[in-house]
């Protein structure tokens, strides 16, 4: 029996536990020792990538990485809490070990924690035997439990080789909490939103919004929605490194859908490309027909404005005038910005892909 699991049996804390690459060890001593149940709210091992696709919304752009620990922590705790009150938390690996086949790259793991206060994140490098390997990894794991829990046990010999702790400020952890939706960085009245993930954020975002300032006379804030449809949170390290991109005012919302969006900020004009445009005018984003047809008509109603910038995609230059069966009531609301004063083809997924 583990003198370990024992102790972290006895704290008041649960959790649920996404292991994935190596590490299933861990969850053995985890689980095999007596009073687990006080503990572990559950377990899972995604191995297969539609499985670790299902628990991020979408397939990693790498699986073994700092980002796809932190997410996987992230839909743990929101798990977590969907069983149980505080205290609780999210528990991630995701690693890269030795196996019967070549690897590209090193042997390694990532490892996070996610609680309501926090965002903790390891990363460690690995060498050896399949078995060598894991018995460290597992020895690393309860490491970083230890300090993230502060469970107070003996450590280990320290491998981690990096170590970051992101604290959550006040609004952030409301807004992860959801007890609240929108809080924004500096003075703004909402008139005139960017809403985007800006994962980077880049100069083709920064002249659309100095665009739509002059086309407008408003003065322009980004908007960054820590929730996004079927996918976890933004955890706290990701919320801090995103808004450090800024010099213009956020608002940092709980407002996954661009409806969503516009009921909190009603009246307001919003940027976006033809491409977002397309689809808030797709029926196949909403259960049927009734319900799209009732959301554009909200939109209406909501007297929101539209500044519109064409997009370059697979088809060619999108423009206002290329998006299918747009309802008048939309059209007659939209502020198109010509092909001229704005074509660039920059994207963020595109940068993300030459890091």
């Amino acid at each position: 029996m583990s003198e370990r699991a024992q102790k972290l049996h006895a704290t008041p804390w649960l959790g649920v536990f996404y292991i994935t690459g190596g590490g299933s060890e861990f969850l053995s001593e985890l689980l095999t020792t007596a009073g687990a149940s006080k503990t572990v709210l559950e377990a899972r091992v995604p191995y297969a990538s539609n499985a670790l696709a299902d628990l991020l919304g979408q397939i990693p752009e790498q699986a073994c990485s700092d980002g796809t620990a932190r997410s996987l922590a992230m839909a743990a705790f929101q798990q977590a809490r969907k069983s149980a009150d505080a205290p609780v938390f999210g528990f991630a690996c995701t690693a890269s070990l030795a196996t019967d086949r070549e690897k590209r790259g090193k042997h390694r793991a990532h490892i996070a924690v996610q609680t309501e206060h926090a965002t903790i994140a390891f990363a460690l490098n690995l060498e050896g035997s399949r078995t060598d390997e894991e018995r460290v990894l597992v020895e690393q794991l309860w490491h970083a439990l230890n300090i993230a829990l502060d469970l107070q046990l003996e450590p280990p010999e320290p491998i981690l080789t990096t170590s970051e702790r992101t604290d959550a400020q006040s609004h952030w952890r409301k807004l992860v909490l959801g007890e609240t939706i929108a809080h924004t960085t500096a003075d703004h009245d909402g008139k005139l939103l960017f809403p985007g993930a800006f994962n980077p954020l880049h100069v083709g975002h920064e002249k659309r919004l100095t665009i739509a300032e002059a086309r407008t006379g408003l003065i322009g804030a980004y908007e960054l929605s820590i929730s996004n449809v079927d996918k976890p949170l933004l955890d706290y390290t990701e919320i801090g490194s995103r808004l450090a991109q800024f010099t213009n005012p956020v608002w940092l919302t709980r407002l996954p859908t661009f409806l969503d969006k516009a009921r909190q900020f009603p009246n307001a004009h919003f940027v976006l490309g033809t491409d977002t445009l397309l689809r808030i005018n797709d029926p196949k984003y909403y259960h049927n027909s009734t319900t799209h047809d009732d959301a554009l008509a909200e939109l209406i109603d909501l007297d929101c404005r539209f500044v519109v910038f064409g997009r370059t995609t697979s088809e060619g230059f999108l423009t206002l005038a290329d998006i299918p069966a747009l309802p008048e009531g939309i059209i007659s609301r939209c502020i198109e910005i010509d092909r001229s004063q704005f074509d660039e083809a920059i994207s963020s997924t595109a940068i993300r892909g030459l890091s």
